[in-house]
């Protein structure tokens, strides 16, 4: 009988079963924000353009700042991991990264979380 802990599923390779498809599915809801947030250029308002050429500038300044808070923020979700999906495109973090990040850090967060709870 399953629970809701990854850690008491039975049979117990199962449980990698479900890591993989609650990473994948969570990741994958997070490309479109992404891509909303790659989109960002095509904002028709002045202080939002502002702000994302400010972030763009802080990022240069410090380039592994952003990769750093989205490995955060796909741990932690603190920051909210939508809100920093959508800074990651709306920075140019490269997809590849950001698809790398996000499904480490949230196999972490569910792994964790499973063993937690099981």
């Amino acid at each position: 009988m399953a629970a809701l802990g990854l850690g008491t599923v039975r049979p117990a390779g199962l449980s990698w079963a479900l890591l993989a498809a609650f990473t994948v599915g969570h990741v994958a809801a997070k490309v479109p924000w992404y891509l909303i947030g790659r989109a960002a250029d095509r904002t028709p308002h002045p202080r939002a353009r502002r702000m994302v050429e400010r972030a763009r500038a802080m990022l240069a300044e410090r380039p592994h700042f952003g990769t750093g808070l989205l490995g955060v923020s796909a741990v932690t979700s603190v920051p909210p991991f939508h809100l920093a999906s959508i800074a990651a495109g709306m920075v140019a973090i490269p997809v590849w990264r950001f698809l790398l990040l996000c499904v480490v850090g949230r196999a972490l967060r569910f792994g964790l979380l499973g063993s937690v709870l099981g």
